[in-house]
């Protein structure tokens, strides 16, 4: 939910710019996140995290 919440912030596919590949997987393993833009309210951003979280 998360990364389709970032999306319609941004209006860009998460990770465009990296190829979906194993290694993309193993860094979103390891916490790894779109940075979320400065005009996203804050309230949006926190839900946005929580459910980034890994034990949300």
């Amino acid at each position: 939910m998360g990364m389709i919440m970032w999306e319609l912030t941004t209006g860009c596919k998460p990770f465009a710019n990296i190829e979906h590949d194993i290694q993309l997987i193993y860094k979103i393993l390891d916490g790894e996140r779109p940075k979320i833009t400065e005009d996203t309210p804050e309230c949006y951003a926190d839900l946005m995290k929580s459910c980034w979280d890994s034990d949300p």
